[in-house]
């Protein structure tokens, strides 16, 4: 008979999931991936489409950072993540709303999978999208969205600078009921005041607006002794935190990379400070990401 050939059509992660598509007071919404299929003629123009069907594969990101034999951590982490893009295949997941005939044996042996490592769905794949899907119509969704919350302005500051009141006393702050700010103040203060000698921290997770990047950063070009433990370790977060150790670098902070075989997961910051003509260690401890 004639000969069947196999194609994959990839969809780049940067394009939206959903189409939107406007037909009077209505609006539909169509995944980019029904699309595809539905216009897959056009793609492969001369050949008859038998079937089509969404997939996604599941790779391991478990790989072994080799730490001990490391002259450099921080390119060993990169050697790692190059890796990871590549890791083997463990899970096969495969769309299956339209309950079509699948050929799909030359998929799982390209793959190296058995059998029992795909899994048929009937319905979409990576739900994920269902924020993207919130966000999308959140302007006609109001009526069943929850408000947004705004942390309080902690009661316990007061008027008070924040170092005042740690001169007084221990202060609590319980997040994300009550407001960072006074948080970023800590550190943002720090990096400017004439007073500060040193300014010393650990970054786990760091968001990708976060203040506090900027504000070490400020610390060093303003002459403070600056150092910063920047976990490179964290589970999913390793290129981002090695993006972070190198900007600090590169302003002059002092970057260390975390310990060998384990993970500083802790959230400190150190700052000294002259008061007085005496030099006063202030602390914060924390439980969530700078």
């Amino acid at each position: 008979g004639d000969e069947i050939n196999s194609a994959i059509v990839q969809i780049p992660t940067l394009l939206n999931r959903f189409i939107t598509i406007n037909e009077g007071n209505r609006q539909y919404i169509i995944l980019i991936e029904d699309m595809i299929s539905f216009f897959m003629g056009y793609l492969f123009k001369g050949y008859e489409i038998l079937n089509t069907y969404t997939f996604r594969i599941t790779r391991n990101a478990d790989l072994t950072i080799h730490e001990d034999g490391a002259e450099d951590l921080l390119i060993e982490i990169e050697r790692f993540l190059k890796e990871r893009k590549s890791g083997a295949a463990v899970r096969l997941e495969i769309d299956h709303r339209e309950q079509q005939e699948m050929q799909i044996d030359w998929l799982i042996d390209t793959l190296e999978l058995e059998p029992q490592d795909v899994y048929y769905t009937n319905g979409p794949l990576d739900l994920t999208m269902v924020f993207e899907l919130v966000d999308h119509l959140s302007h006609k969704l109001k009526d069943l969205k929850y408000e947004r919350y705004t942390p309080q302005v902690p009661q316990s500051l007061g008027n008070d600078n924040v170092y005042d009141l740690a001169l007084k006393r221990d202060i609590f702050f319980h997040h994300p009921y009550e407001s960072f700010d006074p948080i970023v103040d800590f550190i943002t203060e720090a990096s400017e005041d004439p007073d500060t000698l040193a300014i010393k921290q650990t970054l786990y997770r760091v968001s990708s607006d976060s203040p506090i990047i900027e504000a070490l950063k400020n610390a060093a070009e303003n002459g403070k002794q600056v150092t910063v433990l920047v976990e490179l370790k964290a589970r999913f977060d390793e290129e981002n935190n090695v993006h972070w150790a190198k900007m600090l670098e590169e302003a002059g902070c002092h970057v260390m990379y975390g310990m060998t075989h384990l993970k500083t997961h802790s959230k400190i910051t150190l700052v000294v400070k002259r008061v007085n003509g005496k030099l006063v260690p202030f602390v914060h401890l924390g439980t969530g990401n700078y």
